[in-house]
């Protein structure tokens, strides 16, 4: 094996060795155990099916040729997606065992997901959302899914194409995506979706008045959300996941919305994680997830707060590449897109700088109580977030970014639970500043998570007429599995 290979795996024992012993611990990079994958799920067998032989570290490719454009999957031309079709039609058309197959490629992504991939060196599981390796895995994932459809049909320069849902003439499924007897289809989409893809709580009838309100609302979760995740790698990519540590520490703000409910709301086989890589338009989704990325970067400012923490940067998957070897690659090497030959084609961002909406206090709320810090109040920590409820906090303000902490989240990983959360004046106005979001998944046993939630309300406490304000009003509003998760504590930081 890689010289990188043998380094890793002596760096987890180290690591052990120095926890046992009591002494600190210098670098904990998560890596994945190519020996040791467990399926919890009894319906779908996504492990690889044979242990590899040789694993090979990732090499950067050489910049001979232009860079690959990513376009809106709804402005390919005839022929680009006529190459993208084809090469689909061609990776189900392998044989089944081929780690090219369309459905083993679906494996990979249910295999990081549903308690397969134990982390190297340790059986625990390795899970790639909820932490700060969402964006990262996501985009290598992409990265050689894309390779083999290009090799498939031997175009070095074909691009993936991405579902630009955060634009108004694109929130529903693209056409190419739709023909049923399309390599593209699925037929476990909900048909809601061909008329309107929600990207959070976005309700309407269906009419053409109210799929236009649908939109502007579109917008502003998408505004919203990047509000919350905007001024550090913290808030946007999620908490450290370390080797070691228990899956689940926290997502940032776009993997809870818009990323999860639109898997929810495309339909069954992307509302379940372990099935979502079924349907061909998740890596049209997850393009989209991964251009937010590019377009958070290029904020001023941005650039440099990508995390620079080794235990980040020094992380490893592995995947299958164009050239049927299994490949070593580290998020270091996946920072750039232009080093990985591509770039997304620029559209209008009209969420961007749209004014924030200020929405009056729930009327409905089942109690206010008090800071739990503050040793009074009508409510006791943990909460059940079976109904609505505003929690009275007294802010603590700083220097830096105020930060708003849902604190000990626990549920069952196997639920569907998704709450919403506002910050308000006591006696006024409330802003929606994101929401917890944890899609279903499946197993055999209960899986105990205990997470939290974290956004920026700076922005936010200015927006509601709150900056000189002692205390806010946090609301928790249930939509789905309410009654499944209690919430250990709220607070600011």
């Amino acid at each position: 094996m890689a010289l990188r290979f043998t380094i890793t795996r002596a760096a987890v024992a180290i690591a052990l060795l120095l926890v046992q012993l009591g002494l600190p611990v210098r670098s904990k990079p998560v890596a994945t155990d190519p020996y040791n994958c467990l399926d919890g799920d009894s319906e779908i067998k996504c492990c690889p099916t044979s242990n590899p032989k040789k694993i090979v570290d990732f090499q950067l490719p050489q910049q001979s040729s232009p860079l690959r454009v990513r376009r809106p999957a709804h402005l390919l031309t005839t022929e680009q997606f006529q190459k993208y079709e084809k090469a689909t039609a061609l990776m189900r058309a392998l044989p089944a065992n081929h780690p090219w197959n369309f459905i083993q490629q679906s494996n990979v992504h249910c295999a990081y997901c549903s308690g397969g991939h134990r982390q190297l060196g340790l059986n625990i599981t390795l899970e790639i959302h909820g932490s700060w390796h969402f964006f990262t895995w996501h985009r290598a994932y992409l990265y050689f899914y894309e390779r083999i459809l290009g090799k498939l049909i031997n175009d070095n320069s074909f691009a993936l194409p991405f579902w630009n849902w955060d634009n108004p003439s694109s929130m529903s499924i693209p056409n190419i995506y739709r023909r049923n007897t399309s390599s593209l289809f699925n037929p476990t989409r909900y048909p809601i979706a061909l008329n309107f893809t929600d990207l959070g709580g976005c309700e309407g009838d269906g009419t053409p008045d109210s799929v236009s309100k649908q939109k502007k609302c579109n917008l502003q979760l998408m505004h919203n959300q990047f509000i919350a995740g905007f001024s550090s790698s913290l808030l946007f990519f999620g908490s450290p996941y370390r080797a070691g540590d228990q899956p689940f520490p926290g997502g940032g703000s776009i993997e809870g919305s818009p990323h999860s409910p639109v898997h929810a709301f495309t339909g069954s086989d992307m509302s379940l994680i372990v099935r979502a890589a079924l349907d061909p338009i998740f890596f049209a989704h997850h393009g989209n997830v991964d251009r937010l990325w590019t377009i958070w970067e290029k904020i001023p400012g941005n650039g440099s707060k990508v995390f620079n923490d080794t235990d980040f940067l020094d992380a490893s998957f592995l995947f299958w590449d164009e050239n049927m070897q299994l490949v070593r690659i580290f998020v270091r090497d996946v920072l750039d897109t232009q080093k990985l030959g591509y770039v997304y084609e620029d559209v209008p961002l009209q969420w961007l700088n749209i004014k924030t909406v200020v929405e009056e206090r729930g009327n409905n709320d089942a109690f206010v109580a008090m800071d739990e810090r503050d040793g009074e109040g009508d409510v006791m920590f943990p909460l059940l977030v079976s109904s609505q409820v505003g929690i009275k906090i007294k802010r603590k303000v700083g220097a830096g970014e105020e930060i708003l902490v849902v604190n000990d989240i626990k549920l069952d990983g196997r639920d569907h639970v998704w709450f919403k959360v506002y910050v308000g004046r006591v006696d006024g106005g409330r802003v929606e500043v994101g929401c917890f979001y944890h899609l279903e998944r499946r197993a055999k046993e209960s899986i105990p998570m205990v997470t939290k939630k974290q956004f920026g309300i700076t922005q936010f406490i200015q927006e509601i007429g709150a900056v000189s304000d002692e205390w806010v009003v946090v609301s928790l509003v249930p939509k789905v599995g309410g009654d499944k998760v209690t919430v250990g504590g709220v607070l600011t930081e």
